[in-house]
C-alpha cells in the first residue's frame, strides 16, 4: 500500500502569546563560565574524569545511553540510598534521576532488595514459565484499569514497537499518529519528531519509508480529527498521555477525552506511552488519574523497580491477535509474534512484584507528588527572589524548569498562564543556560539529569527539599559570579 504524503499542520499557539527569549551572555563569556565550572568539577571528581577516559576507549560517545553524554566529562556514580547518591569520590547529592525514573520508592528499598536477593538464590533464568510472571502480571491486572490481557518485554522500547504491532494487526491498517516532541523509545517507528526541528528524524539509520508510517501532529483535536477524515490507512494513535517529554509540554484538559473519542469513532487504536507515568501519578497510572482509557498501554521504569522490564497491556480485543489459533499455517502467517530471552525473568518479576504490591495503595505516589509540589513552589519562590525569569513546573512527582523563554517562564511561575497553553516549539527549546546550571548544581550536591525533566521519589523528604533549594540558590550565586545571568 502506498504511503499518502502527510499533510503540513500548523503548530499550536496560544493568541497573543508574548515570547520572549532569555537574556543569553555572550559566547565568550558562557565559555569561560563552563570552563571554570569544568575545572572545578576535575578538582572536584578526579575519579570520574579517569573513568570517563576509559570509557570514551571503549563506548561510542563515551556513554551507555545518548541522555548521559551532557558534552562535558560524564559523572561516575558508585552507590546510592533512598534519595541520596555517591560518586566515585565519595560526594554525596541529592539525586533527581531516580532510575530514568524508575525509582518511585528510591534507591535500595529494602524490601525490593530481598525480593532480589531470594528470587537470585532460586534461579536466575529458568529458560521456561515461572510462578513470579504470573503473580507480577496478576498486580498489573489489578492497578492498571485496562489490563485484561498483559504481554512482558525487556524494555520501555520494546514495549512501545509491541503496541504499535497490536495496533497495526487489530485495525489491518499501517501508519501510526504520534504527537510532537513525544517520545516512545528509540526503535525504527519512534524517531519522528521528537526534538525540535521536529520534521529532522531524531536518528539516522532508519529507511526514509519506515519513517514515512509514523505521521508527526500537533496536539490540536481539530487536526487530529481532519487527518482521520482525510486518510484510510490510520491504525493508532500513540501518546504520552502527560504530555512530550514526561509533561514538559503538557495537553489541554480535554485532549485526551476527545482523543479517546476520535479514535473509537473511526476504528484506530489509541495507545497511552506509560512508560514514565505508568504507577507514578497514581497506582493505575495517568488513565486511572484522568479516567480515560486507551486500547493499549506501554509499561516500564517503575514497573520493575529498577530492574530491566517492560510490558504491554490492554483489552482482550487488542491481544486476540497474539492468541495462538492452532493452526500452524494461519499462526505463522497471521498472527502477531514476540519474542525475547529476558522477558520476565525471575530476579526482574520479583523485583516488580516487590514495587507494586507497596505502591498498591497508592501512598508512595501521594508521597512523591507533595514533595514535587513543595519543590516547584519553593523553586518558584526563589527564581522570584533571584528576579530571574525562570519556571518550575509539572504535573505529579515529575518536574521541569524552563530557563529558554523569558516570558513564557515568568507568566507560568506567576499563575498567569498554565504550560498547556505553550506551545511545543517553546517548551522544548533547549537553553544556553540548562546545560551550565545542571553542572553548577553538580558543584553544590545536587544531580539534576539533562533536559527538561526531573523524577522524584517517595524516599525525598524535608531535608532533601531544603538542601536543593539551598544547593539551588548557591549555583545561582555562582553562575551570576561568571556574569552568565
Amino acid at each position: 500500500m502506498k504511503v499518502q504524503s502527510a499533510p503540513t499542520h500548523p503548530a499550536v499557539t496560544t493568541p497573543n502569546l508574548e515570547t520572549r527569549p532569555a537574556l543569553v551572555a555572550r559566547p565568550e563569556v558562557i565559555a569561560a563560565a563552563s570552563a571554570a565550572i569544568e575545572k572545578e568539577f576535575a578538582k572536584l571528581c578526579p575519579q570520574s574524569l579517569l573513568l570517563h577516559s576509559r570509557a570514551s576507549n571503549v563506548f561510542p560517545g563515551g556513554v551507555t545511553h545518548d541522555n548521559r553524554c551532557v558534552g562535558a566529562p560524564s559523572h561516575f556514580i558508585r552507590r546510592a540510598e533512598g534519595a541520596i547518591k555517591w560518586d566515585q569520590d565519595g560526594h554525596r547529592y541529592v539525586d533527581y534521576w531516580v532510575g530514568h525514573g524508575a525509582l518511585l520508592l528510591g534507591h535500595r528499598r529494602r524490601e525490593v532488595l530481598e525480593a532480589i536477593h531470594l528470587a537470585a538464590q532460586d534461579i536466575t533464568h529458568p529458560g521456561a514459565c515461572h510462578e513470579r510472571e504470573v503473580v507480577w502480571a496478576e498486580l498489573i491486572q489489578q492497578m492498571i484499569p485496562t489490563a485484561e490481557r498483559v504481554r512482558f518485554t525487556a524494555s520501555g522500547s520494546e514495549a512501545s514497537a509491541l503496541a504499535v504491532r497490536l495496533a497495526r494487526a487489530m485495525t489491518k491498517k499501517e501508519v501510526i499518529i504520534k504527537f510532537e516532541g513525544h517520545f516512545h523509545g528509540w526503535l525504527d517507528h519512534a524517531v519522528n519528531g521528537i526534538d525540535l526541528p521536529f520534521e529532522t528524524p531524531w536518528s539516522s539509520g532508519v529507511p526514509g519509508c519506515v519513517r514515512d508510517l509514523t505521521l508527526v501532529l500537533p496536539t490540536d483535536l481539530k487536526v487530529v480529527e481532519a487527518v482521520l477524515d482525510e486518510r484510510d490507512d490510520i491504525a493508532g494513535i500513540i501518546l504520552e498521555p502527560t504530555g512530550a517529554s514526561g509533561g514538559s509540554v503538557p495537553l489541554r484538559s480535554d485532549f485526551l477525552r476527545g482523543l479517546r473519542d476520535l479514535a473509537s469513532r473511526n476504528g484506530v487504536a489509541l495507545i497511552f506511552d506509560e512508560v514514565i507515568t505508568g504507577f507514578r501519578l497514581a497506582p493505575g497510572g495517568a488513565q486511572e488519574r484522568f479516567n480515560v482509557q486507551p486500547d493499549l498501554t506501554c509499561l516500564a521504569k517503575v514497573l520493575a523497580g529498577g530492574m530491566p522490564g517492560g510490558a504491554v497491556c490492554g483489552s482482550r480485543e487488542a491481544f486476540a491477535a497474539m492468541e495462538f489459533s492452532g493452526d500452524a499455517k494461519k499462526d505463522r502467517t497471521r498472527r502477531v509474534a514476540q519474542y525475547g530471552t529476558f522477558n520476565a525473568s525471575p530476579v526482574c518479576a520479583a523485583a516488580g512484584i516487590a514495587t507494586l504490591s507497596l505502591i498498591q495503595g497508592g501512598e508512595p505516589c501521594k508521597r512523591a507528588e507533595a514533595f514535587a509540589t513543595k519543590l516547584r513552589n519553593g523553586l518558584n519562590h526563589l527564581f522570584e527572589h533571584e528576579n530571574l525569569d525562570w519556571a518550575a513546573y509539572g504535573v505529579s512527582s515529575v518536574f521541569h524548569i524552563l530557563t529558554s523563554d523569558a516570558a513564557a517562564a515568568q507568566k507560568i511561575r506567576d499563575g498567569q498562564l498554565q504550560p498547556a497553553d505553550v506551545s511545543a516549539k517553546v517548551l522544548k527549546q533547549k537553553g544556553t543556560l540548562d546545560g551550565l546550571l545542571r553542572r553548577a548544581l553538580l558543584l553544590e550536591g545536587v544531580d539534576l539529569p539533562p533536559g527538561r525533566q526531573a523524577w522524584v521519589s517517595a524516599a525525598h523528604g524535608n531535608g532533601e527539599l531544603s538542601e536543593t533549594l539551598d544547593a539551588f540558590a548557591r549555583a545561582i550565586a555562582r553562575l551570576r559570579e561568571l556574569r552568565v545571568i
